[in-house]
């Protein structure tokens, strides 16, 4: 049987009891999730600021005139739409379970985290006691050598007991984790907006730090003159890439030039305090001057030209 445990974690002889342990991991998750989702609300807010097509679509209700509601169902759509088995619908989801091993070899407590973001493995990974670490990697697969920095005997220590915990054979694991305790991040992507500007209200948060000007402007002009080209289709993935980068060199070659660093640029995101208001009460969509899309139409062209 395929094993594939690539975020398999062992507790060290410095982490604490299960209780004081929980505790500390939910602390410090619920404070990852709030940085993973930060991004996650400067995105969707701007995707409603910068975008006609997303301002005027029917999202059914009057709550969604708001634009903080207005972009909470965005990204809830857009999870909708992706594949369940990549995704669970919760690309911030967490959770972690437990298991110990005890054998002739002495104790082993495991852990295994469950999570939509490295992130949270990450975090996991640097959390202290006393200077010590609670976690170290306990990773385990049998579809590759092991790394050179695990020794043989610990490379099959690991097998042994990752393969006690997953027992196919007895009816209490079935070859899963289910039977095991653990733990699970209550926030979800249903709440993520809420939690993050509930939890951040003594806070500031800048939108505009996640989603800069700069990178707003990059894409008004990369949709301004991919609609002025009117390119015809391409076939193949690596001929639409390469035109696509064709369209950004264009883009920088004209932001680099004096015409285009004067070029006007859009308003900032609205303040956190500030996302409960209208649609209607947001500012005009940004749109580039028609003469930067018409010069770096020109520069595609060029570029384009060159590469023939």
């Amino acid at each position: 049987m395929s094993t594939k445990l690539y975020d398999g974690l062992r507790l060290t002889a410095h982490a604490p009891g299960l209780f004081e342990l929980t505790r500390v991991i939910s602390k410090r998750m619920r404070e990852v999730f709030r940085e993973l989702a930060v991004p996650v609300i400067a995105r969707n807010v701007a995707r409603v600021v910068d975008d006609t097509e997303v301002r005027e679509r029917d999202m059914g209700g009057p709550l969604h005139n708001y634009t903080v509601y207005r972009a909470r169902k965005l990204w809830l759509d857009e999870q909708a739409g992706l594949d369940n088995r990549m995704t669970f619908h919760d690309p911030l989801r967490f959770s972690i379970v437990f298991g110990q091993v005890d054998d002739d070899y002495g104790t082993h407590r495991l852990a295994y985290p469950f999570a939509g973001n490295r992130a949270y493995t990450d975090a996991l990974l640097a959390l202290e006691v006393d200077g010590h670490p609670i976690f170290v990697d306990y990773h385990y697969q049998n579809q590759a050598d092991r790394p050179a920095k695990v020794s043989d005997d610990e490379w099959k220590r690991r097998r042994d007991d990752w393969n006690h915990l997953l027992d196919a054979e007895d009816p209490e694991t079935d070859g899963t984790f289910g039977h095991l305790p653990g733990w699970q991040l209550p926030d979800s992507i249903e709440g993520v907006f809420d939690t993050v500007l509930l939890g951040y209200k003594d806070t500031v948060i800048d939108l505009n730090a996640h989603r800069t000007i700069e990178r707003r402007v990059r894409q008004a002009l990369n949709r301004a003159v991919t609609l002025d080209l009117n390119l015809d289709p391409v076939d193949g993935m690596n001929r639409v890439l390469t035109r696509n980068r064709c369209i950004e060199r264009a883009i920088s070659q004209y932001l680099d030039t004096a015409e285009g660093k004067a070029m006007p640029r859009p308003a900032p995101l609205p303040g956190v305090r500030e996302l409960d208001v209208t649609i209607s009460e947001l500012p005009p969509v940004y749109e580039p001057p028609a003469e930067a899309v018409a010069q770096i139409c020109e520069l595609y062209h060029e570029q384009a030209l060159a590469g023939d």
